[in-house]
């Protein structure tokens, strides 16, 4: 079992850092309707406190952490396959070993605990990253940039053909994805306040959905353009903590000017235009996807200039503690929040107010950081991590 890398504190940190901000997104899947995640008016009121919580989402969290991860996820292919390469280990084998088993807890989560699952589509587009992963990181680097602008072209083109079709076609493509109806709303909250059982099927169906054509449409390019992005980020030395304080401080403040610019575009082109369908789902949403990843970027570059170039260090153990065992926290955000939501638990699907749902939110960022903490007091490795690892270098496997 000596064959767990070095740890970079960059890596953990940042990782923990976004295991938490993920929830701000993923809170909306676990207490509203799936069309409420990308329009605020498919569910309860836009106005207020809702709105100004919705907003701050979309500014400050929506594809953010997500992109993170990606690039996270790439950097930790390069981790692997070098160290497995250092200590002449099969790396094909032991690399599918880890994948598979990241395969099969994104399953069971999917399927038994919540559809939004994003293990399933990391564990399918990880071939990306183990093709490149000996590329230079220029090379990496260029790719990811293409697949995320293949992403772009998919979305305008989408875009373009949608704003072509019949109105009647343009009203059920709105109704199905984007503002479903009043009674679609009221059955999908009465069977997510149901029985475990009774609302299974459209948990399973939307699990699938997210597996197949929401990845094979958007996350194949999304996920694996960020991906290879971390894998040359990695390899040029920034998410490994080694660039000065000065060009991490730099790199901050130019990502997040323009990120945010970008993002800010994006929302205010879809409150001034009504949040429609297809212009928000489609056309307007390239704001923030290229907004989002400049925003990651510049996340993480803050954190390697506090890191570099100053002493500041609060929370930042906690954070590292929670990155170690993201697996499990993530996990972990499920079991809690379907407790919550969902009606085997407290039944509270579709009852909140959206901005009711920021001190649940807290509250499990608390749990977290504390549970994290306690644990690895104790232990050296987080719960699903340390099967995850077994499985990974387990001989019987191959």
């Amino acid at each position: 079992m000596g064959n767990q890398p070095e740890r970079i504190e960059l890596l953990d940190i940042v990782r923990g850092v976004a295991v938490l901000g993920i929830l701000l997104m993923n809170i909306r899947l676990f207490s509203e309707p799936g069309a409420a995640y990308f329009n605020p008016l498919a569910h309860g009121s836009h106005e207020g406190l809702n709105k100004l919580w919705f907003q701050f989402q979309f500014v400050f969290a929506d594809q953010k952490f997500m992109a993170i991860f990606s690039m996270l996820f790439g950097a930790s292919t390069a981790i692997i396959c070098d160290g497995l390469a250092r200590k002449d280990l099969p790396v094909f084998t032991t690399y599918a070993k880890r994948i598979l088993g990241l395969f099969v807890i994104g399953l069971v989560h999917a399927y038994l605990l919540w559809p939004g699952d994003i293990l399933v589509p990391y564990a399918l587009g990880s071939v990306i990253p183990f093709i490149a992963k000996n590329w230079s990181w220029r090379l990496s680097g260029a790719l990811g940039l293409a697949l995320l602008s293949l992403g772009t072209l998919s979305s305008l083109g989408a875009y373009e053909s949608i704003s072509g079709a019949p109105p009647v076609i343009q009203a059920k493509l709105g109704e199905t994805y984007w503002l479903p109806s009043t009674q679609q709303l009221a059955e999908e909250v009465a069977a997510y306040q149901d029985t475990y059982m009774d609302h299974w099927p459209l948990r399973a169906a939307s699990a699938f959905e997210m597996q197949t054509s929401i990845f094979l449409s958007w996350g194949v390019w999304r996920i694996g353009g960020m991906m290879l992005l971390g894998l040359a980020l990695y390899r040029v030395g920034f998410l490994q903590g080694k660039l000065s304080a000065r060009f991490y401080g730099f790199t901050a403040i130019a990502a997040l000017t323009a990120g945010f610019f970008l993002v800010a575009n994006g929302l205010s082109a879809n409150e001034t235009n009504g949040w429609t369908f297809p212009y928000s789902f489609f056309l307007a949403s390239v704001w923030n996807y290229w907004g989002s990843g400049l925003v990651a970027v510049g996340y993480i570059a803050m954190f390697g200039w506090l890191l570099k170039g100053t002493s500041f260090r609060f929370g930042f153990s906690a954070f590292a503690n929670v990155g170690k065992a993201a697996l499990t926290n993530y996990l972990l955000q499920s079991i809690i929040c379907i407790s919550i939501f969902y009606g085997f638990g407290g039944g509270l699907f579709g009852e909140l107010e959206r901005y009711q749902t920021v001190p649940i939110v807290l509250a499990v960022w608390a749990i977290q950081l504390w549970l994290s903490s306690w644990w690895f007091s104790k232990r050296p490795k987080g719960p699903i991590e340390a099967i995850w690892h077994r499985v990974t270098y387990a001989r019987w496997l191959g």
